[in-house]
């Protein structure tokens, strides 16, 4: 490898491209990183989650957003989750979410790890935040990260799954709906 490959990209030229660009990219405090496609199993539980999630979300004000909405973590590190629910006013970029109040990542084998650690970690310092979901692509498995006033409850799911934000219940197999192992 070269030089050039650790190049560190400022945060204007960063969103400026992103923009433009066919392939979304994560910004990690400078350094820019493509997103690979999805499974079918990937693209069928988001999908169930989406449809699941979009008339409470509605009903409760909010908006779902599903793959191409990235969220602003910290200044200098931004995420494309697989759904983001948000309740709040539009921020000032029409192509970046800054206070979400749900954010689920389908966890595949190349993303699981930084999903499970990475991700969880900066995502449970977003204010807004009261739930992350984390649903596993590779077999029927779920686990939510939920804000209480004591703090981070970590719960794994075993057939129902209760949000707050929207305020919904789902169960597994709803969320695993056409999906084979």
């Amino acid at each position: 490898m070269t030089d050039a490959a650790f190049k560190l990209v400022s945060l204007e030229d960063y969103l400026r491209a992103e923009r433009d660009s066919p392939t979304r990219h994560e910004y990690i405090d400078g350094f820019v990183y493509a997103q690979a496609g999805a499974s079918r199993a990937h693209n069928i539980i988001t999908s169930n989650l989406h449809v699941a999630l979009h008339g409470p979300a509605r009903r409760a004000g909010c908006q779902v957003f599903q793959s191409d909405m990235k969220v602003r973590v910290t200044p200098t590190r931004y995420h494309y989750p697989d759904l983001v629910v948000s309740c709040g006013p539009p921020g000032e970029d029409e192509y970046t979410e800054t206070a979400p109040c749900l954010i689920v990542e389908v966890l595949s084998e190349s993303t699981r790890a930084a999903d499970q650690n990475y991700k969880a970690e900066r995502y449970r310092e977003l204010p807004s935040l009261q739930a992350y979901l984390m649903v596993d692509s590779a077999r029927r498995a779920a686990a939510l990260y939920r804000r209480t006033p004591e703090g981070w409850v970590f719960e794994v799911v075993a057939e129902r799954i209760q949000l707050p934000c929207p305020p919904v219940e789902l169960m597994l197999e709803l969320i695993y709906e056409g999906v084979t192992f």
